[in-house]
């Protein structure tokens, strides 16, 4: 396809002028991190994996005599801080944020090298850099991706990475070269190591190159391309030696059952606050007008020659499939459509191609879509920016259509009926609240400094619903995960029915009854203060790994409702 997003070389952007906007672009991307700069308090969870390594018990959630649990799913994320803090001393918390601002950059710098290779018709080929330009303005005036550019979760590599990943795929189909397919597959198995579903495109990558297999003799050098994807059955074949299991404990613990209302309504805000419903209409009609006069068969011989498309295309609507009609969203604002934000402006792009416009429809076109991406997006950022305590952020709704004029005001009114419910269901929750839940909840807890002098009792253990800042600051109290992120028993104790019907995003799973009181948890911490209780039975290896296996469901399912206990280690705080 002529006009299709494949690759075509042109020549370099050079001048004084374009390195100034460049340049301009770079210092915008730095202000939005710094101005959404942000941590998770799932964020703590990895690091405190990585703390245990480096205490010598291995990347475990609590230590031996408990089970290894994998209550990560970004372990590159996690051997990377690993990494920075062994070699350069600095712990994951101050790391976190800086190496996601490179990798930042690194996704910005594919956007651009992307749309310098398009194949564009002649009326645009001379407005390659504005378009580019454009296409990266798009990506860092969209709150989702300057949101992600920091948190100190894995999302901003994961973005890279799977970037990496489509712009290898489509250059291929131009050069045809290995070592595009190479870079391809290094990108695939980067991705899938750094977040599951990054399994996708080690599976797209494979079918990729076992068609060159067949197709473009000699074999040798495609086989080399492929050798990057064997670290991912590595992983998963270590994964199951030192964990007991094929998938993280996350996935146990967070997916009860397929939940396609939420997730739909979780599509259909991210296409209302970015405008999106504007890149549908000139998408759709962009592709009758490629199509039109184009017969079946010569539409399936222009993908066959063209794979690599066919493979983005392809694997990026799976992936937002399995997230909005499986998972039903994600409790994150829109962390699981991140990715989806540089690909959808770049197709963008496309879409003025194959209508053969000239310089005036492409400003057009390009300037009602970004100038409609922006009234939903701000205004609610306007609302809530300065919202800063835990009472005015927590479960964040804020309706904004009465801001907006009346003609439009039913479509702004939906939305806010949409978050409403999913807010109410703890999916999509806003950045302000997560930032705003992390500094209320380091308030809470001693500093990790003060939390290594406390003075503990015998086998200190705390139970808490939110478990990242607790993880850190107190590395040497054993921490049990209320809703069973860390804990193995908890990830696969059966939802109550009446649970189903009432979902509440990654905070469905409770311990079944009698767990928590198994453990007899001897700590809390409220206002900095620590509370200890004394056992009435000492708690040896032995009944660890008593309470542990009479309790896990795969050997003797448990109740499916767990009461509430009154037990001396229960916060009974920090809900999301």
């Amino acid at each position: 396809m002529a006009s299709s997003p494949s690759m075509h070389p042109t020549s370099r952007a050079t001048g004084p002028l374009r390195w100034g906007v460049l340049l301009l672009l770079a210092v915008a991307a730095y202000v939005g991190w710094r101005e959404f700069w942000f941590l998770t308090d799932d964020a703590f969870i990895t690091f405190r994996y990585i703390s245990n390594s480096l205490r010598g018990y291995g990347h475990t959630w609590n230590p031996p005599p408990f089970q290894p649990v994998e209550g990560y799913s970004n372990f590159l994320w996690m051997v990377l801080l690993e990494g920075v803090w062994r070699v350069f001393g600095v712990e994951p918390p101050d790391a976190a944020n800086g190496v996601s601002l490179i990798f930042s950059y690194g996704t910005l710098a594919l956007g651009f090298f992307w749309v310098w290779r398009m194949a564009l018709p002649p009326e645009l080929t001379r407005y390659r850099f504005a378009l580019a330009v454009a296409v990266l303005a798009g990506v860092l005036s969209n709150r989702t991706f300057l949101a992600w550019m920091s948190s100190g979760l894995e999302t901003a590599l994961f973005i890279f990475c799977t970037t990496l990943w489509c712009v290898a795929m489509l250059e291929q189909d131009r050069e045809h070269s290995p070592r595009a397919v190479a870079v391809a597959c290094t990108a695939a198995a980067l991705s899938a190591l750094t977040r599951p579903d990054g399994m996708l495109l080690v599976a797209a990558s494979g079918v990729l190159v076992l068609m060159k297999l067949v197709q473009a003799p000699p074999r040798g050098r495609w086989v080399l391309t492929a050798l990057p994807l064997l670290a991912v059955p590595l992983h998963i074949v270590w994964r199951r030696l030192y964990y007991g299991e094929w998938l993280p404990n996350t996935y146990y613990a967070k997916h009860v059952q397929s939940w396609p209302e939420s997730g739909l309504r979780y599509a259909l805000c991210f296409l209302i606050e970015y405008g999106l419903w504007v890149w549908l209409v000139v998408g759709l009609v962009a592709a009758v007008r490629l199509l039109r006069g184009m017969g079946w068969r010569e539409v399936a011989e222009r993908l066959w020659r063209q794979p690599g498309h066919v493979a983005v295309v392809g694997v990026l609507l799976a992936h937002f499939a399995y997230y909005t009609l499986n998972i039903g969203g994600d409790h994150f604002e829109y962390r699981v459509y991140a990715h989806l934000v540089l690909p959808l402006m770049v197709a963008f792009v496309a879409f003025l191609g194959w209508l053969r416009v000239g310089r005036t429809g492409a400003l057009a076109l390009m300037g009602t879509f970004l100038l409609l991406s922006l009234p939903v997006q701000w205004v609610h950022y306007a609302k809530t920016r300065e919202l800063t305590t835990r009472k005015q952020t927590y479960r964040l709704r804020q309706p904004i259509a009465e801001a907006f004029p009346a003609p439009v005001r039913p479509l702004v009114a939906l939305f806010d009926t949409q978050q409403d419910w999913l807010i109410s269901h703890f999916v999509g929750m806003r950045h302000q609240e997560h930032k705003v839940f992390f500094e209320h909840w380091s308030q809470e807890y001693p500093t990790r400094e003060e939390g290594q002098k406390l003075a503990l009792p015998e086998r200190p253990m705390l139970v808490t619903r939110s478990v990242g800042v607790p993880g850190w600051v107190l590395p040497d109290v054993i921490v049990i995960d209320y809703h069973g992120l860390n804990d193995r028993v908890v990830a696969r104790t059966p939802v109550k029915e009446q649970k189903l019907k009432e979902r509440i995003m990654a905070h469905d799973r409770t311990p079944p009854a009698g767990y928590l009181e198994c453990f007899e948890p001897n700590v809390q911490i409220k206002r900095r203060q620590l509370r200890t209780g004394t056992r009435k039975t000492p708690l040896t290896d032995e009944r660890i790994r008593e309470c542990e296996a009479r309790f896990d469901p795969s050997k003797s399912p448990p109740p499916a409702d767990a009461p509430t206990p009154d037990a001396p280690g229960l916060t009974g705080a920090g809900g999301e």
